[in-house]
C-alpha cells in the first residue's frame, strides 16, 4: 500500500516525453482527475459512516470534528467535478464567470481563493506526514486515549502525503513559477493526497467496526493494520 502512490506518480512522470498523452492524462475531465474524484467520493462515503458510528459510541467531540471534515470533503468533491457543470452542461452565471479563472461554477478557481489552495494542501499533506511519525515516537503516553488514534494516519500512508508535501515545498521554495508541464503535474500529487485521505478514512471505519474503542483499549489499530 505504501508503494501505490510512488507507482502512480512515476507512471505519470514517465509519460512526460509523450507530451500529448501526458497533457491528456492530467487535463480536466481526464483519467487522473476522475481518479481524484473517486478517491474523494470514497472519503465522502466513509466519513459520514464514521461520524454516525462515533455518535453511537458517545464520542460527541470526535463526531463533531468528523462531521465538519465530512462537510469539507463533500464540498471538495463537488468542486472537483465543477458540481456536475461539465457533465450536465449548464451555463456559468455571468458574475461567477467574470471572477473564475476557468469560467466555471466553482469556488476554488475564483481569483483570490486560488492562492489559498496550495498552502492548504501543503498543511494537510504535512499533517499526514508528521502526525504518524510523531505518534510512532511519543504516542505511547496517549495510548489510554483510544479515540486519538482516529486522528493519526497509519505509517503506511506516509508516502502518499509525503509526495504531495514534497511537490508543494518544491513549488514554494525551489521553482515558484514552473512551466506548464510541472504545474500540471500537481494533478498527480493531488491524486496522491486524496488517495491518502480515502485510505485513512477506510482504515478508521474498519477500526470502529472492531470491538468498540474504550479508554485503555490497546493496539486495536495495530491489529487492524496487520490484517490489511
Amino acid at each position: 500500500m505504501a508503494l501505490i502512490p510512488f507507482v502512480l506518480t512515476v507512471v505519470v512522470a514517465a509519460t512526460v516525453p509523450f507530451r500529448d498523452f501526458y497533457l491528456w492524462l492530467v487535463s480536466e475531465d481526464s483519467l487522473v482527475e476522475w481518479l481524484q474524484f473517486l478517491c474523494l467520493l470514497g472519503a465522502s462515503i466513509f466519513l459520514p459512516l464514521i461520524t454516525i458510528r462515533l455518535l453511537s459510541m458517545g464520542l460527541k467531540g470526535m463526531a463533531l470534528l468528523y462531521g465538519l471534515v465530512t462537510l469539507g470533503v463533500w464540498f471538495l468533491t463537488g468542486e472537483e467535478i465543477s458540481w456536475g457543470q461539465r457533465i450536465f452542461g449548464w451555463d456559468t452565471p455571468e458574475d461567477m464567470a467574470a471572477v473564475n479563472r476557468q469560467g466555471e461554477t466553482t469556488v476554488h478557481n475564483i481569483r483570490g481563493v486560488m492562492e489559498l489552495i496550495p498552502p492548504a494542501m501543503l498543511v494537510a499533506s504535512l499533517y499526514g506526514v508528521c502526525a504518524p511519525l510523531v505518534w510512532a515516537a511519543v504516542g505511547k503516553r496517549w495510548r489510554h486515549l483510544a479515540s486519538m488514534r482516529l486522528l493519526v494516519p497509519p505509517l503506511c500512508l506516509v508516502p502518499a502525503f509525503l509526495l504531495a508535501a514534497g511537490y508543494r515545498l518544491f513549488r514554494l521554495l525551489v521553482w515558484p513559477t514552473p512551466n506548464y508541464v510541472i504545474s500540471e503535474y500537481a494533478e498527480a500529487m493531488e491524486l496522491s493526497l486524496y488517495m491518502g485521505l480515502a485510505l485513512f478514512c477506510w482504515f478508521n471505519l474498519r477500526l470502529l467496526r472492531q470491538p468498540q474503542l474504550e479508554p485503555g483499549a490497546r493496539d486495536a489499530r495495530r491489529r487492524v493494520h496487520r490484517r490489511t
